[in-house]
């Protein structure tokens, strides 16, 4: 990638300059290619897609297989149905982690001086990242609802709600990934980071609607469950499977979500710049 593709041509830079919008402009262009930078290693590589898109079927068979034999009926319809959401959205857990370590890669390496050098957008470097990810995201949504109607899972909404079960999975993971970003900067050790920040998020996918209802957790485990992000995503993707009412848990996911990208976000972007 070379500093005149990264920058664009002076009369590029103008336009942008004259549209009102050159922060944005620059911003879009310079996130887009770092985006496609990310999404030709993969398809370089196909292997390194070869997990992400396994991990989701594997769990979701095994934790199915046996789960669903372990625990009783839950109100208004089978455990399957109650359990493949949960699924869905703890492999968007332990997948967010990836861009914060892809992050900390490119900053432990020279790759990270050569962007810093370029006069790209402070924040594209995040941004094109987590763009890539989100076609991640995307497949493995894709793989994940089609095993589960393979399992008996059903959307009653039809294509909207599975659109939305899609964008669910999508936004969600990207906004975990940007504050996985900052975390694995803040360590700054890529070993370190690797261990690290699946620590977390074990204990977030697991304390939470995602497996039992809430009331049905030890008494001390409830308030957190109920104020656990995973449980706000989980509850949106059953809402939009079984047709339930989504204004609350759309409400509280969107909060979420935007405490969870925003000002990570920012201080990663910070943090970014002022690494070694």
């Amino acid at each position: 990638m070379t500093q005149a593709g990264l920058a664009g041509t002076p009369a590029a830079r103008a336009a942008g300059v004259r549209d009102g919008r050159p922060g944005l402009a620059r911003l879009a262009r310079d996130s887009g290619l770092i985006a496609g930078r990310y999404l030709r290693v993969l398809r370089g590589n196909p292997a390194r897609l070869l997990y992400p898109l396994m991990q989701p079927v594997l769990i979701l068979v095994l934790f199915v297989s046996v789960m669903e034999n372990l625990a009783s009926p839950v109100a208004g319809g089978s455990y399957r149905q109650f359990l493949i959401p949960g699924i869905m959205i703890q492999n968007v857990v332990l997948t967010a982690p990836v861009t914060g370590l892809a992050i900390v890669r490119d900053s432990a390496t020279g790759l990270a001086d050569r962007f810093r050098s370029l006069p790209m957008s402070r924040g594209a470097v995040l941004a094109g990242r987590s763009l890539s990810d989100m076609v991640v995201f995307f497949a493995q949504a894709l793989v994940m609802i089609g095993m589960g109607y393979l399992l008996g899972f059903q959307v009653h909404d039809g294509l909207a709600g599975v659109a939305g079960i899609i964008a669910v999975a999508v936004g969600f993971g990207t906004a975990l990934g940007i504050t996985c970003a900052w975390l694995a900067l803040l360590i700054g050790d890529v070993e370190t980071a690797e261990r690290a920040l699946f620590f977390p998020f074990i204990p977030l996918a697991f304390v939470s609607s995602a497996y039992a209802p809430v009331g049905r957790l030890a008494g001390w485990l409830q308030p957190a469950a109920r104020v656990n992000p995973v449980s706000s995503a989980v509850a949106v993707v059953r809402a939009l499977a079984d047709g339930g009412p989504l204004a609350v848990p759309v409400a509280h996911l969107a909060a979420w979500t935007l405490a969870l990208a925003l000002v990570p976000g920012a201080l990663a972007i910070r943090r970014w710049q002022s690494s070694p």
